[in-house]
């Protein structure tokens, strides 16, 4: 049987941070249920936003060879991709937006995906605003776009609420364990 493998993207510019905390947790219950786990780091990547230059769209890749060009190498081969971002300014952070945008050369110009469809994601999101449901329609319009444009089957997206210092999220044990679990039963 072909051992799953399952990467965590941490939008976070803190390695130390509740996003990067929570994306941990998920890894470490699948790496528990038998999957091959790898974490990327955008905020320690070299790489630029999408140059609108449409070479993605006459050649199967982006343009641009910098450190996104191995990751999406990843994402085409994974089984699972946990997508992780703290909100900044009322959106995911900039290392998100970035990558997000260059998630564009992952698309055929007729919209279709280039990725294998019905890989498992998880989303999750950390937020300083106690209110949870301050930016749902964030979390929700994301899900839609790697739901159609990725054609991802999206399990779930878990919001750590009220954080500020690092490492604090630590602290919500029901929180914790769910991600934990969340990443056990990816593939179930």
């Amino acid at each position: 049987m072909k051992k799953m493998k399952v990467i965590g993207i941490v939008g976070s510019p803190r390695k130390n941070g509740n996003t990067n905390i929570l994306v941990q947790q998920v890894l470490e219950g699948a790496a528990e249920a038998g999957a091959e786990t790898r974490t990327f780091i955008l905020n320690e990547m070299n790489y630029k936003g999408c140059q609108a230059c449409d070479y993605c769209k006459s050649h199967d890749k982006c343009k641009l060879e910098d450190d996104l060009a191995g990751l999406f190498e990843e994402m085409k081969t994974a089984d699972g991709i946990v997508f992780g971002a703290p909100i900044y300014f009322g959106q995911f952070s900039g290392q998100m937006r970035l990558f997000l945008d260059r998630c564009y050369s992952l698309i055929n110009a007729d919209f279709s995906p280039r990725l294998p469809a019905g890989k498992k994601a998880i989303i999750i999101g950390t937020q300083g605003a106690p209110d949870p449901a301050a930016f749902q329609g964030v979390y929700e319009e994301f899900k839609g776009q790697i739901s159609n444009f990725m054609r991802m089957d999206v399990k779930d997206t878990l919001v750590g609420v009220g954080y500020h210092a690092p490492g604090e999220i630590k602290n919500n044990i029901e929180l914790m364990e769910k991600a934990k679990n969340t990443g056990l039963n990816l593939f179930k």
